[in-house]
């Protein structure tokens, strides 16, 4: 059922982006993505998508955050290229306000 949902979306998306049916076509299906650009139902799923990929990526760096101090723990809690005599600080490092 997925599929077939994802090959009729991708059909319209196609013939919206074709146009191939001349520009009053485009401009009807315009409106019509006007309209349903403007319901409730259209803005409440694109703020639950939003929210979903923004806990999705926050869960992501907290894995990978976690893997690096396990590993940094592991090697003694010493930076492999950087002086082997300086503590890594990775969490100065994903607090980085330029990283996020």
């Amino acid at each position: 059922m997925r599929f077939r949902t994802g090959i009729i979306i991708g059909l319209g998306v196609g013939y919206y982006f074709g146009a191939k049916a001349g520009r009053e076509r485009y401009e009807i299906i315009e409106a019509w993505l006007d309209k349903i650009r403007a319901t409730t139902t259209y803005h409440d799923l694109t703020t639950k998508v939003s929210d979903g990929v923004r806990e999705g990526t926050t869960a992501a760096r907290r894995l990978v955050e976690d893997a690096a101090y396990r590993t940094a723990d592991a090697a003694g809690g010493q930076a492999h290229d950087a002086d082997p005599t300086a503590p890594m600080d990775l969490r100065a490092l994903f607090s980085d306000p330029t990283l996020n």
